[in-house]
């Protein structure tokens, strides 16, 4: 078997290649959630996934190798046993290690060990005990408190990283589409709440700092002026002002707040798109 050379070999071999950084590894994530998908469509599953089989190709691409134990719909012949348990031990779901294979795997197998991969990316561990994602001691918000793009990440998480099949993503088609969401509010600086309902909204100028009102509770008057400078009437706003730049943005009352709630998101160049 012949197969194209990738000397930068594997994410195994590399543990620390994405370490802290949500918004370029969710980048790299999605190529490999898209390959995924296109296996998904036609019904195939991997049941492999995990940093040994995952390569990096060219530009942060992430190309997945491996495939031995794929599962193809309506195979005559499998290639494992009737009682055999099938799947990377550390990364696969908790209903699929039930000593005994699984008939007829769902394309959530691969969704839950995407979730653990990516998880891996960010934390630079090697794995994440059972759904412990939340545990103070593998809580990405919490091992990288400064980087507000890990609720994102947390996000993605909750919708692949569970306990029952029934809770988690059909498949990699679904899961794409939380991923381009998930970059969208990246790239957009789009207002967002933690788990507290407290407002994090990510400086759109450093990238680094959180935006916090300026005057809490109160609201700032703006003048508005005629064409012969005569006063004409007030535009009442809300402050917030970056806590690492000191950059400043303008709201209107009771925004952001409101579109972090809805969980708006840009719709082309005509305004939002309610998520809610």
């Amino acid at each position: 078997m012949i197969t194209e050379f990738m000397p930068e070999g594997t994410l195994e071999k590399h543990p620390s290649r994405y370490k802290g950084d949500a918004y370029r590894a969710l980048k790299s994530f999605r190529t490999l959630v898209e390959t995924v998908a296109s296996l998904h469509k036609d019904g195939i599953v991997h049941r492999d996934i995990k940093p040994a089989n995952v390569f990096f190709g060219t530009e942060d691409q992430l190309v997945l190798g491996d495939f031995g134990i794929v599962f193809l719909p309506e195979q005559a012949d499998r290639l494992t046993m009737t009682n055999e348990r099938v799947g990377p031990r550390d990364y696969m779901p908790q209903w699929g290690d039930l000593g005994q294979r699984l008939q007829n795997p769902e394309p959530n197998f691969d969704v839950y060990m995407l979730g653990k991969l990516l998880w891996c990316m960010i934390s630079g561990r090697s794995k994440l005990p059972r759904e412990y994602y939340r545990h103070a001691d593998y809580n990405l918000t919490v091992l990288f408190e400064n980087d507000p793009n890990m609720r994102v990440i947390n996000d993605i998480l909750e919708k692949c990283v569970v306990e029952q099949p029934e809770q988690c993503l059909k498949s990699a088609q679904e899961l794409l589409e939380i991923v381009d969401e998930g970059l969208a509010t990246i790239e957009g600086g789009l207002p967002m709440l933690d788990k507290t309902g407290k407002l994090a909204l990510p400086c759109r100028v450093c990238g680094r700092g959180l935006y916090q009102e300026h005057n809490p509770g109160g609201q700032a008057q703006l003048l508005t002026f005629d064409n012969f400078k005569r006063p004409i009437g007030a535009i009442f706003l809300r402050v917030f002002v970056c806590n690492v730049c000191a950059h400043y943005e303008l709201f209107a009352p009771g925004f952001p707040d409101e579109a972090a709630r809805k969980r708006w998101q840009p719709w082309g160049q005509e305004g939002f798109r309610d998520q809610s």
